[in-house]
């Protein structure tokens, strides 16, 4: 024999209301069910707003980064802001495919805007040596001739 949770007093197995009080009687196994429902509906699911919003920035600042990387040092001030702004959604608690996503596109954006800024500063060294060397040297000419064989 159970107990009412109302009332305390003893009801039969089978019954469905307290004899004593007539609330309803509760089984186990409906208690079990009752507490696993309002455990789910009370579980919060994905981000807030707030961290939804702060992600969703991260992942648009990292792709613009990206994006900007082959202009080299532009890419690189983007991407840093966008790995700021990743740091700043994890503190908030953000989880999800964007700010994963975030993540790797603001790493990517600094490896390439870094490599890109190696690649402009000799681009331009070489630039200004053919410069130099065509002025001293009458390398103009013979580029000219060159191109004119073909």
């Amino acid at each position: 024999m159970a107990n009412c949770n109302n009332c305390g007093s003893e009801v039969q197995d089978n019954a469905k209301f307290c004899e004593n009080c007539g609330a309803p009687v509760e089984t186990a196994q409906e208690y079990v069910e009752e507490q696993a429902v309002n455990y789910y509906e009370e579980a919060p699911v994905g981000n807030t707003a707030e961290q939804e919003s702060l992600a969703k920035s991260a992942l648009v600042t990292s792709i613009i980064g990206l994006a900007l990387s082959e202009l080299g040092i532009p890419g690189i001030i983007v991407s840093a802001i966008a790995k700021g702004k990743v740091k700043k959604a994890v503190a908030a608690g953000a989880t999800g495919g964007k700010l994963k996503a975030a993540r790797i596109l603001s790493k990517l954006g600094l490896i390439f805007s870094i490599l890109m800024t190696i690649f402009w500063i000799i681009y331009i060294v070489a630039i200004g040596a053919a410069v130099v060397y065509g002025i001293n040297e009458g390398g103009f000419q013979e580029i000219e001739n060159a191109l004119s064989s073909l």
